[in-house]
């Protein structure tokens, strides 16, 4: 059977994710070795946000060797093992963004108009947050303004699996015709269900049919995108490692503590 991907775009992918794994040690040691203002910065640095990173990492690395780019009859343990490291991932992915701005909002002391703190449902870099990315320098207000779109699914995807469906990976992608046969063989299936090599027979057709595609979905009914995996880990490894530099280099302008 075929790799889904390109073998030319695996070795891109594996190639793009040793420069990430790089880019992600840099910036821990930048935000490890930092002086802050407020001792709750440096515990929400060293517990929040280093913790976060490293956990990305390891969920990447994990999920690509659990479930390989090339990798075209994954196992029930594989799909679960890598999908509980995507759940980690997204979770954390999101939890970044939001220590990022926490600790940006706590140095800079980012506050209302009438000079009141923020409440905690306003500090954030989404579009909602319009106080906040006020606050930053227009070249990162414009990064983060192109990266609207990024923010949108992230939300989509990371609701869901906080509050509704879970994030999963099909175990196999049908075709209209593939879809009927697997709903008779299930009706034949159910017919058998006390001549076991009768079910064993059926079952096998059953799993034979469609093809694997990696790729990253929750509720059909809510007409959520599906995404290809690799790709979309490593664009979001990549996402939240830019939005920390230029975070980095917002602290830089700030006056020394």
């Amino acid at each position: 059977m075929s790799m889904v991907y390109p073998e030319s775009q695996i070795h891109h992918f594996l190639e793009e994710l040793a420069k990430l794994l790089d880019r992600e040690d840099n910036l821990t040691i930048a935000f490890l070795t930092r002086e802050f203002r407020k001792p709750e910065t440096s515990e929400l640095v060293r517990h929040g946000l280093v913790r976060r990173l490293l956990t990305l990492t390891h969920a990447t690395q994990r999920t690509f060797e659990i479930l390989t780019p090339w990798e075209t009859a994954p196992t029930h343990d594989m799909l679960m093992d890598a999908t509980s490291h995507l759940h980690t991932f997204v979770i954390n992915i999101f939890g970044a963004i939001d220590n990022l701005a926490r600790i940006w909002c706590m140095e800079a002391d980012i506050r209302k108009p009438n000079g009141t703190p923020l409440k905690p449902m306003s500090i954030g870099l989404t579009p909602t947050h319009v106080l906040v990315r006020a606050s930053l320098s227009q070249p990162f207000q414009d990064y983060l303004a192109s990266a609207d779109a990024w923010f949108a699914y992230l939300e989509n995807y990371r609701h869901a699996l906080a509050h509704r469906v879970p994030l999963y990976i099909p175990p196999r992608q049908l075709t209209a015709e593939e879809s009927a046969e697997f709903e008779r063989l299930e009706q034949e299936i159910a017919q058998a269900k006390n001549d076991y090599q009768r079910y064993g027979v059926l079952r096998g057709q059953q799993q034979r049919l469609g093809i694997f595609n990696p790729l990253i979905m929750h509720s059909y009914r809510e007409q959520a995108r599906p995404v290809y995996l690799h790709p979309q880990m490593i664009c979001d490894l990549l996402t939240v490692i830019e939005i920390g530099e230029h975070m980095r280099r917002e602290l830089d302008g700030l006056p020394p503590p």
